[in-house]
């Protein structure tokens, strides 16, 4: 009965359009990982039916991820194939190469840091109006940052009376309250990821990133201290901090 209705499906498939290889080039801009292809299936196609029909094709395949967010899969393959190969196969619906993505280099300010204007953003945004008048300073938000992780350690991420900040697996009052290391370390885009529950930033943008979003460093007392105190947009959120980059800044 079960084999009854995989075949079913694709039989159902087959009627349907082929699959589309989305073939984005490669260029200068953009950086393709050879034989990495997210796959969309057709509604009503398992995964379980796609795995099937890639091994009916004789396909080399090696399932990287399975979706739920979308019908689909990130599936890597040997040489001799290739996205019009998924894409020809029954039930598929989309394929598209996995491209690197990579953080944008620091670039370093001729400001220094006693510049008038490094303390006029918030006047700039509106933003010290938020925290004078409206009195809102992110108290009971969260907010996720998809990113390199965070260095939750740091003190401009540390909850109130504390000296240095920490995550919520080593403590219980922490700013830094979720989180996941989705890749590892090692993790340049071509390697296979390995996931590990500690988003610790090893690169640093995330955590720029997070301290524009709610930094506060405007008594820290310990090192690493900023060369001039500052104060994020909202300093009283609570972090979630999803890392998808590994150290060399790739994704």
């Amino acid at each position: 009965m079960k084999f009854t209705t995989i075949l079913s499906a694709l039989a159902a498939a087959t009627l349907v359009s082929a699959g589309k290889f989305h073939d984005i080039g490669n260029s200068e801009h953009v950086n393709i990982v050879p034989g990495a292809f997210i796959v969309e299936y057709h509604d009503g196609i398992k995964h379980s039916d796609a795995r099937n029909a890639l091994n009916s094709r004789k396909v080399n395949f090696k399932v990287r991820n399975e979706y739920n967010v979308f019908n689909g899969a990130a599936i890597s393959v040997k040489s001799k194939h290739n996205g019009d190969d998924l894409a020809s196969v029954p039930g598929v619906k989309n394929v598209w190469p996995v491209t690197l993505y990579s953080v944008p280099k620091i670039q370093k300010s001729k400001k220094k840091p006693t510049d008038p204007e490094v303390t006029s953003l918030h006047h700039m945004t509106g933003v010290d109006v938020v925290h004078s008048k409206l009195k809102l300073t992110g108290k009971g938000v969260k907010v996720g940052v998809i990113d390199s992780g965070i260095d939750y350690k740091h003190p401009a991420f540390a909850s109130s009376g504390a000296a240095e900040g920490c995550f919520a697996r080593y403590g219980k009052k922490c700013r830094v309250a979720h989180g996941w290391d989705f890749v590892g370390d090692d993790y340049t885009g071509y390697n296979e990821p390995k996931p590990d529950s500690d988003p610790m930033d090893c690169g640093g943008h995330g955590s720029h990133v997070a301290g524009i979003i709610g930094g506060n460093a405007m008594n820290i007392k310990v090192s690493p201290k900023p060369p001039q105190p500052f104060v994020g947009v909202a300093p009283e959120v609570t972090f979630g901090a999803y890392r998808v980059f590994g150290c060399d800044g790739s994704s």
